[in-house]
C-alpha cells in the first residue's frame, strides 16, 4: 500500500535532514592551516578564536674548534626548541611555550607566555620570554644570518626573565617597555629583591624593515626596497649572576653564583636594507656595580654585519666583526672577533645550510685582576670552522 504524505509529515522530514545536517557540520574536524609569517601548520576552529600549532626550532652543527692551536670539545645541537603556540577566545588572545633540549642538564621551560594585543599600537606579554633589550636577540634562530647570535649581543643582553612586556607597533615604530623578577632562566619561581627593566624603541621612518636579518631572501615579488631603521634602548636592574662549568670529575655542571650586582645598560642600533644587500649594527654601552667588591667597572661593545645575496634568494655571503672592552679598568681585556659565511637557504626559513669561518682573540689580564669582571670567551685565540643545517616550522 502506497503510503501517501501531508503537508505535516514533509515539513517534519526537512526539519529532521536539516538537524542531522547541522550535526554533521558541528562534528567536522577543525581546519587546518598555514600559519601566518614562518612556515608550519596549526588547527583552528571556523571562526579563528581558537587555534593551535606546533613547531620546531632546531640546529645541528659539525664545528671543528682550535683554541691556542689545541682541538676543544665541540658543541652539535646549539638548539633544539619543540613549541607550541595559537590563540585562545579571540585571535588576539595568543599563546607561546617552548622547551630547550639542547641542555646538558635536563630540559628546562625556554619561553611560556600569553600575548593579549586587541591593537597592533597597544598590548601586553605575561610570562617568561625574551627581554626586549637587543632587537637582534629579539629574533627567532631561524630568523638570523648567522648560526647563532653575536657574542657582544650575548654579553649585553639582559636574557629571558618572568614578567610584563609593554608593547605595540605602527608602520614607522615599535616601542617595548618592561619589568621582570630578575631570576635564573631554569627557576620557577623569582628571587626576592632582584628586579630588571627594559625599554626600546625602534624607529623605521621609510616604512616597516623586512623579515628579520633576511629581508630580501623573505620577500615578495617587490624584493625588500631600501629602507632604514634605528634603535635606542636601555636596561636596568639588580641580579644575582650564576654561571655553569663543566666538572670533568662528576660528569655534570656546577652552578656558581658570580654574587649580587647592580647594572645599567644602554645601546643603540641601526639597520639598512637594499634590495639584495643589507647592514645590520649594534652598540652598547653598561656600567656595573658587584655588591660583594663595591668595585664598579664599565663595559663597552659593538658588532657589526652585511650581507649580500648573490644567487635568486638562495646564495648568501656574509661578513660579521665584534669587538668587546668588558672592563674599561681594565688593561688587556679586549676581545675582537672576525667571521665570514657562505649560506644555502634551501626553504627560507624552514631548511638552511650554513658554512661559516670564524677567528677570535680574547686577551686577558691575571685572573687575580679579573675581580667580578666576566670575560666573553675563554682567554686566548680560537678558530672555528661550522657548518650548520637550521630546520625550524
Amino acid at each position: 500500500m502506497r503510503k501517501r504524505w501531508g503537508w505535516a509529515g514533509l515539513l517534519g522530514v526537512l526539519v529532521a535532514s536539516g538537524v542531522e545536517a547541522a550535526d554533521a557540520k558541528d562534528d567536522k574536524p577543525p581546519k587546518v592551516e598555514t600559519p601566518k609569517g614562518d612556515k608550519g601548520f596549526a588547527i583552528a576552529s571556523d571562526d579563528g578564536n581558537y587555534r593551535l600549532g606546533a613547531g620546531l626550532q632546531s640546529g645541528y652543527k659539525l664545528e671543528p674548534v682550535w683554541q691556542d692551536g689545541e682541538s676543544k670539545s665541540r658543541t652539535a645541537f646549539p638548539f633544539l626548541r619543540p613549541r607550541i603556540y595559537g590563540n585562545v577566545y579571540r585571535p588576539w588572545i595568543s599563546f607561546w611555550t617552548s622547551l630547550e633540549l639542547a641542555s646538558p642538564l635536563a630540559p628546562y621551560v625556554l619561553d611560556s607566555y600569553v600575548d593579549l594585543q586587541p591593537w597592533k599600537v597597544a598590548g601586553v606579554r605575561v610570562g617568561q620570554h625574551y627581554t626586549p633589550l637587543s632587537r637582534h636577540e629579539s629574533l627567532g634562530p631561524q630568523q638570523i644570518l648567522f648560526p647563532e647570535f653575536a657574542p657582544v649581543a650575548n654579553y649585553f643582553w639582559t636574557g629571558r626573565d618572568k614578567g610584563v612586556t609593554f608593547m605595540g607597533t605602527t608602520d614607522t615604530l615599535e616601542y617595548y617597555a618592561g619589568i621582570y623578577g630578575g631570576s635564573p632562566l631554569r627557576s620557577i619561581t623569582s628571587d626576592p629583591g632582584r628586579w630588571v627593566s627594559n625599554a626600546r624603541l625602534t624607529v623605521s621612518p621609510m616604512g616597516p624593515m623586512g623579515y628579520g636579518e633576511l629581508p630580501y631572501i623573505m620577500s615578495d615579488e617587490k624584493g625588500a626596497p631600501l629602507r632604514v631603521s634605528f634603535t635606542v634602548q636601555g636596561a636596568g636592574g639588580k641580579v644575582e649572576r650564576r654561571d655553569e662549568n663543566f666538572n670533568v670529575e662528576t660528569g655534570g655542571f656546577d652552578i656558581t653564583d658570580e654574587g649580587v650586582r647592580k647594572f645599567a645598560t644602554g645601546g643603540v642600533d641601526f639597520m639598512l636594507q637594499a634590495q639584495r644587500f643589507t647592514f645590520f649594527m649594534e652598540a652598547y654601552l653598561e656600567r656595573t656595580n658587584p655588591e660583594e667588591t663595591g668595585s664598579s667597572y664599565t663595559s663597552v661593545g659593538a658588532w657589526a654585519q652585511a650581507d649580500y645575496v648573490f644567487y635568486k634568494k638562495v646564495l648568501d655571503a656574509g661578513v660579521r666583526l665584534s669587538w668587546l672592552d668588558a672592563s674599561r679598568e681594565l688593561t688587556d681585556d679586549t676581545l675582537y672577533i672576525a667571521e665570514a659565511q657562505l649560506a644555502w637557504f634551501v626553504d627560507a626559513p624552514i631548511l638552511a645550510i650554513k658554512l661559516r669561518y670564524q677567528h677570535a682573540h680574547q686577551a686577558s689580564p691575571d685572573p687575580a685582576l679579573l675581580g667580578a669582571v666576566n670575560l666573553a670567551k675563554e682567554a686566548g685565540t680560537s678558530n672555528l670552522l661550522t657548518l650548520q643545517l637550521n630546520l625550524a616550522f
